[in-house]
């Protein structure tokens, strides 16, 4: 079974940098081993774990924030490095001007294929009219984009209040045309995140939280509920989980467990991954604001008709 990775970080850090932010950030999960993380950050560990769980491609992100940077260029020359292998999102500072420029620049000049944003990283709010022209091109680029939702392991760092699922919402139906996908499963935010990917066509979630979180909260019911379509596999590598250092066949396996047909375990794997990046036609139809003005149009217009009709 094709499997990919949606959730992936390289960040581009010198081994001098990593240990001065490892022991400055010694309290915080992913910096607290410097010895057991270094070597995660070689793009051939990567690879050798995606070749352990059989995934067959894993989906980097750049990152224009503070601890965890990675650059569009240090992206694209990974990609161009190893092109069936790895897949590049890229990042932009969503308070700059320019922002929107960067981005197509990314996309058009170095190839990426969608957007990461980290509100409380980049501290910014989703929802704020400033940052509606990168949707608005992300729109015309035909790219999604990917929020961090729910808490982060980065302390006084960074500010929940925009790290909501709530304020993705707004973006989605002010931009029904924009495919988002939502991160970790929401991170404690979950049944939050989980009604706003219910709602929103254009909303998808991915699996990139600890393995006693995905075994709890992502149940079967839930999975009716939400819809199976929605659901995208990722393991937030190279982030430790339950005291473990990362290993993305746990992730494989967990999901594996599941008593799932074939069939949704593809789409988890790498259908649902497809439809966010590209789209397809039901997904477009369903999205489409003007068809569902019209819909509405046409139900009121039934409705008024109706009820003049029994008045009489």
């Amino acid at each position: 079974m094709n499997i990919i990775n949606a959730h992936v970080h390289l960040l581009e850090l010198t081994p001098p940098e990593l240990r001065s932010i490892s022991s400055l950030l010694s309290g915080i999960a992913v910096f607290s081993d410097f010895e057991a993380l270094a070597p995660m950050l070689d793009p051939a560990e990567v690879i050798a774990q995606m070749d352990e769980a059989g995934i067959d491609q894993s989906v980097l992100y750049a990152v224009e924030a503070p601890i965890v940077y990675a650059s569009n260029e240090y992206v694209h020359e990974l990609c161009n490095r190893h092109p069936d292998r790895f897949i590049g999102f890229a990042s932009l500072d969503p308070n700059s001007s320019d922002a929107p420029q960067v981005l197509e620049s990314a996309v058009r000049n170095l190839g990426m294929r969608g957007l990461k944003l980290h509100p409380p990283m980049q501290d910014f709010f989703p929802n704020d009219p400033k940052v509606f022209p990168v949707y608005e091109k992300c729109v015309e680029l035909d790219i999604p984009v990917v929020f961090h939702v729910g808490t982060t392991p980065f302390g006084y760092l960074c500010k929940l209040s925009q790290a909501s699922p709530l304020l993705v919402d707004e973006v989605a139906v002010r931009f029904p045309r924009l495919r988002i996908m939502l991160t970790h499963l929401g991170t404690l935010w979950h049944n939050e995140a989980f009604m706003v990917v219910e709602k929103n066509p254009n909303v998808f979630i991915d699996t990139a939280a600890y393995l006693s979180e995905i075994r709890t909260i992502l149940t079967p019911d839930l999975i009716d509920r939400i819809g199976a379509d929605k659901i995208i596999f990722g393991t937030d590598y190279p982030m430790p989980y339950g005291g473990r250092m990362h290993r993305m066949k746990d992730f494989v396996d967990c999901l594996c467990e599941y008593d799932l047909p074939e069939e949704t375990l593809a789409g988890f794997f790498h259908g649902n991954f497809t439809r966010l990046l590209h789209g397809d036609a039901r997904l477009a139809e369903m999205c489409n604001p003007e068809r569902l003005k019209a819909d509405l149009r046409k139900f009121m217009g039934h409705r008024s008709v109706s009820g003049k009709r029994e008045m009489a």
